[in-house]
């Protein structure tokens, strides 16, 4: 597994705007979270935030999945 294959489309192989950004968010926050940690200003409070966003968001794609794959798809058209 590659780097690249974290944000690209696997049906397409092309690179994912939506993905390339989560994993963009999740660098970010983590580098922030580590240097607060380094600096000493982490609180209980920016960890819990820290923990509650990520999971939030997890949370909120797998129940989109899920509502994708439920819908019914429509059959396909024959000329």
């Amino acid at each position: 597994m590659a780097l690249r294959d974290l944000i690209t489309n696997p049906a397409t192989g092309r690179l994912s705007t939506s993905d390339s950004t989560l994993v963009g968010a999740f660098l970010a926050s983590t580098l922030a979270l580590l240097y607060a940690t380094v600096t000493g200003q982490l609180s209980e409070w920016l960890f819990v935030g820290y923990l509650a966003a990520w999971v939030t968001q997890s949370q909120a794609s797998k129940r989109a999945a899920i509502t994708r794959d439920s819908l019914p798809t429509k059959p396909e058209e024959t000329p």
